[in-house]
């Protein structure tokens, strides 16, 4: 039994006067008024209410008992109230967990423009390159990218996370550009935990997919400090285009194999099941997926 049961009935056949007129309040039956509140008499091991034929009176222990019980229940309504008006206007906080490098390139800049529409909202954001377990940590969103497991979250897609094989001018001139997959093989490729093939890299062409095994002096699981290695020119690198793509613009960085493409990833959002949605939560997904764009901005000219 749910404890709340027994306290409103209690607490509404003492504000009543009466079983009936409880039940009536309640929109349930006299009897299960009545079951109500002989469980709770027994859970607690003393007597509430005295009850005659004619007469209903509240014991000592009752009174005392009712005074807290109208706090309970006044407190209920008042957090109902306040649930209900999160899902009318977003307020309150907002805890976001976001890849690192991910997060501060694309996710924060879209913060600003979210706060100055919702002035009554906060944003907490987490940047870590690893998953973290949104119940436990109490986040109420977060951002992935790549291939998601199974879960019980509910899932929507926001972008594509183009990935692009990219080394500096100065590498190039210093080592040769490869025409070939397979001559990445005499290269000094940068590796990364990041890719979901590891270091055997996958690139599709006219010809299909090929599959290189790479070797390099530099890895990492930061896309930031991945693409800070390539810029310096110690090698060549697979990077998301969401990462380089100003780099690509400026000329700091150049594709490489630009006909063979590595197999695409998807960011998404990720959050509880949304039978219970808050309106924060769908106000900041439909934020971002505007902000990035239906073919995101990164990928505009590239």
């Amino acid at each position: 039994m749910d404890p709340l049961d027994g306290i409103a009935a209690f607490a509404r056949v003492v504000d009543s006067g009466s079983f009936s007129a409880a039940a009536r309040r309640l929109r349930i039956s006299k009897s299960a008024v009545s079951a109500h509140v002989q469980r709770l008499e027994g859970r607690l091991g003393v007597r509430l209410l005295n009850r005659t034929t004619r007469r209903l009176s509240v014991t000592e222990a009752g009174a005392a008992y009712y005074r807290h019980c109208a706090r309970i229940l006044a407190e209920a309504e008042a957090a109902e109230q306040a649930a209900g008006a999160l899902q009318r206007e977003p307020r309150g906080t907002l805890r976001i967990s976001a890849p690192d490098t991910f997060g501060s390139l694309h996710v924060a800049p879209a913060v600003t423009a979210f706060l100055a529409r919702y002035p009554d909202l906060g944003v907490d954001i987490s940047l870590s390159p690893a998953h973290v377990n949104l119940v436990d940590e109490g986040l109420d969103l977060a951002i992935r990218i790549g291939v998601l497991e199974d879960s019980p979250l509910v899932v929507r897609r926001l972008a594509p996370s183009r990935l692009i094989v990219c080394a500096a001018p100065a590498y190039l001139k210093k080592r040769g550009t490869p025409r070939e997959p397979h001559e990445l093989a005499g290269h000094n490729c940068l590796c990364t935990s990041l890719l979901p093939w590891g270091d055997e890299w996958r690139l599709a062409g006219k010809r299909g997919e090929v599959r290189v095994a790479v070797a390099g002096s530099f890895r990492t699981n930061s896309a930031e400090m991945l693409r800070a290695a390539t810029i310096d020119g110690i090698g060549i690198a697979v990077l998301p285009s969401w990462a380089v793509a100003e780099p690509l613009r400026t000329g700091a960085l150049q594709r490489v194999l630009d006909t063979w493409a590595p197999p695409a990833s998807t960011i998404y959002a990720v959050y509880p099941d949304n039978r219970l949605m808050s309106m924060k939560v769908r106000a900041f997904v439909d934020h971002l997926a505007r902000h990035f764009g239906r073919t995101p901005y990164w990928d505009a000219g590239l």
